[in-house]
């Protein structure tokens, strides 16, 4: 588990800094990253903005991190005082993460947009697409109640 969580976190940088998307339309090339799109969302829709960027950015790094601590803590059978803590963050964090949502609503933006304009994959696209996959490999391995039942029997 600690070494996906590793493996998450470092796709997790160049997933949200390069481009997703390029979008060529007469003539004029733009592309965006996630962190772009949601920071561009801020003038004209801050509470928008505000949500894509915890929901795709913040809660699944912050759910990858709880993992990854509360992973370690019951391999090396180390006991830290905000252990409970962590693992009702991670409880809370794993109902926000919804890097899969982002991804469904980055290929409606394709379908959508393919008739009018020519689009392209970023690199970005294919880290967040391993991403998603490695994210989808964490939580569907990792058991809330398993980690509990392990903290109480230490």
């Amino acid at each position: 588990m600690l070494a996906l969580c590793i493996c998450a976190l470092l796709l997790a940088i160049p997933a949200f800094n390069l481009p997703l998307l390029s979008i060529h339309l007469l003539g004029i090339t733009e592309e965006t990253s996630l962190l772009q799109g949601a920071f561009m969302m801020v003038h004209n829709a801050p509470i928008v903005a505000f949500i894509v960027l915890f929901c795709a950015v913040i809660a699944p790094t912050l759910l990858i991190i709880c993992i990854a601590i509360s992973s370690t803590c019951f391999t090396y059978n180390l006991r830290i005082a905000c252990l409970p803590k962590i693992l009702k963050i991670t409880r809370m964090l794993s109902h926000w993460s919804m890097l899969e949502v982002y991804m469904v609503s980055l290929m409606v933006t394709v379908f959508k947009l393919i008739a009018y304009t020519d689009l392209y994959f970023g690199l970005g696209f294919y880290f967040f697409m391993a991403l998603l996959w490695v994210d989808m490999l964490i939580l569907s391995n990792y058991s809330y109640r398993h980690y509990w039942k392990q903290y109480y029997h230490e």
